[in-house]
């Protein structure tokens, strides 16, 4: 199924929720279960995890979820401006090295696509074991300025993933955080308090 067609069939729910770098499709497939309202998009760019992730579906009965073979960068082109209610990105690779990091999927760039692409009041939900890569996306939506960070943790169904289970069984600390699109002006201060909250990141894993 093409993204024009996922998004045009009447047959499906209006919610739309797309996670980036699916994998095998574990946490979707975990996920997908109590999203019977919503349209669930995994991309992948990775043909035979793209596959592993079509027959969980397939196994399942989860007619609400569509994968799709694809860089996501190109894809997240094609989809209408504010049409997405939240994406998922976890554990995407880290390229941990310094003259590697530019080729990380969250920069700013990035974001402001998302932004775009999001509903007001839409979600991006972010998970990694690598607190600098944490660090840096939770910066850049302080930085862009039409997020504000949230509260609401990302979904549990985040550890039945592939390194969700790997992560736990070795009780690595994984590093999460949601933002969401803002719908009106924000009150007075709320940037310093995000740039706080920041600030405490860094403080609390300092100290181990």
């Amino acid at each position: 199924m093409t993204i024009k067609n996922f998004l045009a069939d009447p047959g499906l729910p209006g919610g739309f929720e797309i996670e980036i770098g699916c994998g095998n499709g574990h946490f979707l497939a975990a996920y997908a279960a109590g999203k019977s309202d919503t349209r669930l998009l995994g991309i992948d760019i990775k043909k035979k995890r793209c596959q592993k992730a079509r027959e969980k579906a397939e196994k399942r009965g989860l007619g609400n979820v569509s994968i799709i073979h694809a860089r996501a960068e190109s894809l997240l082109r094609e989809l209408p401006e504010a049409s997405v209610d939240a994406f998922h990105i976890y554990f995407p690779d880290p390229w941990p090295k310094s003259r590697h990091r530019k080729r990380r999927f969250f920069t700013m760039e990035r974001l402001r696509q998302m932004h775009g692409l999001l509903r007001p009041g839409g979600r991006i939900y972010f998970g990694t074991d690598f607190f600098d890569y944490y660090m840096q996306a939770k910066v850049l939506v302080v930085l862009h300025g039409g997020f504000r960070l949230g509260e609401e943790p990302a979904s549990s169904e985040i550890l039945s993933s592939l390194y969700g289970l790997k992560f736990a069984e070795a009780r690595k600390r994984v590093h999460l955080f949601s933002a969401f699109r803002r719908t009106s002006a924000d009150e007075e201060g709320e940037d310093e308090k995000h740039e706080g909250e920041v600030h405490r990141d860094v403080q609390r894993d300092e100290q181990g």
